[in-house]
């Protein structure tokens, strides 16, 4: 006799459970990846405040002035963004120009009767 296969419900259930599979590994990837992120940006923000430290340093003690500094290259940093928490609502996109209200200079002037279409003045 000839195998059997598969079929129907339990091949059905078979290829759910491993798209559910899949799925469960892609948002751990993304899990793991941001958290890779918010310590990277903890690091780069931690770092960056200890440049502008010594910057600073540097100026308040008279050994360079600001715009020497920003000619050897060591220019103030850009702000970074800041750490994200659990309880920031996500970015919202740019929305578009919210439309008029609708009041009576948006809406069409009513078209006149015309003669002869059947309604009556």
């Amino acid at each position: 006799m000839a195998p059997k296969k598969r079929g129907g419900r339990a091949a059905a259930e078979a290829a759910y459970t491993e798209l559910l599979k899949d799925a469960r590994q892609l948002v751990g990837d993304v899990g793991a990846t941001y958290e890779a992120f918010t310590s990277a940006l903890a690091a780069a923000i931690a770092e960056q405040k200890r440049y502008e430290e010594a910057r600073a340093a540097a100026v308040k003690a008279g050994a360079v002035s600001n715009d020497q500094l920003d000619a050897m290259g060591y220019r103030k940093t850009p702000k970074l963004p800041a750490l994200p928490t659990p309880d920031d609502e996500p970015a919202k996109p740019a929305s578009a120009p919210k439309a008029a209200p609708r009041g009576e200079a948006s809406t069409p002037a009513s078209q006149p009767a015309m003669a002869g279409s059947g309604v009556q003045n």
